[in-house]
This record gives structure tokens, C-alpha cells and sequence, in this order.
């Protein structure tokens, strides 16, 4: 039980708000997470073995349905996941921290706009803001007791899948489409990053004070 006659503070707010926000966080970044590993899946399947589109079909969407859910439902969820944790992870930390924050948000926030608005699936264009914001914000956050150590480790394992995805993406496609290259991208980038951010929305729900 925690008692006290005046409330602490974390980011200009009560510690039982900040709380509620990060439990939310945790929530969002899980569903947002899972929901990127689960699209992935269902976008492959409705795309082909290689980097050239087929006109496939699963559960009525096309290829262009599924890489528009893809690319910007769980970069949405995630980011506002982000937004709720803000007093913890970057409000109440040094200059990288904040930093980094802003441009994994900006990784996150505007290619799920220009997949929405183009209703396809992007190139990977923000892929290295998102991944230098990663870097950033796990680095700036490295004295911060308000994140826990595998929650700094997870966010540096998603900046570095998300930096390896790219490298993957610049090799030319007759190198890669024989051994499925845009499937070994998309389990770096989606499968894999979308893992890493449901781990992330467990850590950090787990160091949640908890009060009786």
C-alpha cells in the first residue's frame, strides 16, 4: 500500500495518473505490436512468394488492403502508446531522449498516414528516422528508473531490426527474390518489430507500481 499525505509527481502529474497512462501505454503498445506480427502474416499470404505483386484474395481484402492495415493501424496504436508514456519515457528525461522520441514518432506517425492515404503499403522511406529514434530513445533513457532495463533493450532491438530491414531493402531485388527476400524484410520489419513493441507494452506494464 502506498500512503502518502502529498501525491508525487511524475511529468507535472500525479504518480497514480502517470499510472493509468502507462497502463494504458502498455495496452496499446501490445495490441499494436500483435496486431503488426498478425497483419504481416495475412499480408504475405495475399501477396505472392516474390517482391512482385499477385492478385491475391484473404477473407475478401486484396494485397493493397492488407499492406494498408499493415502499415498504418499498428504504427498508430503503437504511437499513441508512445504518446500516453510520454511523462516516463521522454518529459522527464535529457535532450537525446526527447530526441529520439520525436522521431520515432515521426517513423511511426507519418508513414501509417501515407500508407492510409495511398491505401497500399509504402516503401520504407522512414525506416531509418524511426530506427535512429529507437537508438535515441533507449540510449537517453539508460539513468531513467522510470524505465526498466529490458524495456531500454527492447527499444534498442526494434531501432537495430528496423536498421537491418533497410540495409535488407536496398539490396537489389534479383539478390533477394530468389530466397524470398521481401519475406525476410517483412519478418524483420513486421514480424519481428511487432514482437519486440508487444514485449515492450509487457515490460513495462509489469513495473507498474501496484497499489492496494
Amino acid at each position: 500500500m502506498r500512503i502518502s499525505k502529498f501525491p508525487s509527481t511524475v511529468g507535472g502529474m500525479s504518480t497514480d495518473v502517470a499510472d493509468a497512462r502507462t497502463g494504458w501505454a502498455s495496452v496499446l503498445l501490445v495490441v499494436g505490436g500483435l496486431l503488426m506480427a498478425v497483419l504481416w502474416l495475412i499480408f504475405t499470404t495475399a501477396h505472392g512468394p516474390t517482391s512482385f505483386n499477385e492478385d491475391r484474395t484473404v477473407l475478401g481484402g486484396s494485397m493493397l488492403v492488407w499492406g494498408m492495415l499493415l502499415g498504418g493501424i499498428p504504427n498508430l496504436l503503437i504511437a499513441a502508446g508512445l504518446v500516453l508514456f510520454s511523462s516516463r519515457v521522454a518529459l522527464a528525461t535529457g535532450r537525446s531522449a526527447r530526441v529520439g522520441y520525436v522521431l520515432t514518432l515521426i517513423g511511426l506517425i507519418a508513414p501509417a498516414l501515407i500508407d492510409l492515404s495511398i491505401q497500399a503499403l509504402g516503401a520504407p522511406f522512414f525506416l531509418p528516422i524511426a530506427a535512429i529514434g529507437m537508438a535515441l530513445l533507449a540510449c537517453g533513457n539508460r539513468h531513467n528508473p522510470r524505465v526498466s532495463r529490458p524495456s531500454r533493450l527492447l527499444l534498442m532491438a526494434i531501432g537495430v531490426l528496423l536498421a537491418i530491414a533497410m540495409a535488407w531493402a536496398l539490396l537489389p531485388n534479383a539478390l533477394t527474390d530468389p530466397i524470398g527476400g521481401y519475406r525476410i524484410y517483412g519478418s524483420v520489419a513486421y514480424l519481428g518489430a511487432g514482437t519486440g513493441w508487444a514485449l515492450v507494452g509487457i515490460s513495462i506494464r509489469v513495473t507498474i507500481p501496484q497499489t492496494t
